[in-house]
């Protein structure tokens, strides 16, 4: 009898864990924020504080302002957010080469969080764009999947990018 217990509860377990993970949003969502560095945002970790060229094992995090897209102008604040990156690679001693990082990135956004995984890589000498899967959310972002198109603005050196989401429910 027991055994038919425990099977049950793993029945019950399955079927609350496939209802939970349904996604929140009914169609795909395709939208911009504008996101901009803050003076407090930047947070150096282990003494690397980019006075140096990054090398493999270097890593740094931020927290910066996320506004909605107006094309030049900033819109209106939409949420906040926070990143860890850690160097797989670094420019080399002359920032001769690009460099690489694992970048875990939490968006917090009205209404939930949109949590993007994945490699980064970096130009030495002017901006850098990428794309980044999206592994899941919060709230109204509730399991999502998707990615994150990531360009630097201007020369990569204005604190301001460019964040174009593409989720799917």
């Amino acid at each position: 009898m027991r055994k038919h217990g425990v099977i049950l509860a793993l029945v019950v377990v399955s079927v609350a864990i496939w209802v939970v993970s349904a996604s929140a949003i009914s169609s795909p969502q395709t939208f911009n924020l504008l996101e901009v560095e803050t003076s407090y945002g930047d947070q150096p970790i282990g003494g690397f504080g980019f006075d140096r060229p990054p090398v493999g094992g270097d890593q740094f995090a931020f927290n910066h302002n996320l506004y909605k897209w107006a094309g030049t102008k900033k819109g209106a604040r939409a949420g906040h957010l926070q990143v860890l990156g850690t160097f797989v690679t670094g420019f080399g001693s002359d920032f001769s080469r690009k460099a690489t990082a694992l970048i875990d990135a939490q968006a917090y956004l009205q209404g939930g969080t949109v949590f993007a995984e994945g490699y980064g890589t970096f130009n030495s000498d002017g901006p850098s764009k990428f794309t980044l899967p999206v592994v899941g959310g919060t709230g109204t972002y509730a399991n999502v999947r998707g990615y994150v198109n990531v360009r630097d603005l201007g020369d990569g050196n204005q604190g301001k990018s460019n964040l174009e989401f593409h989720l799917l429910p």
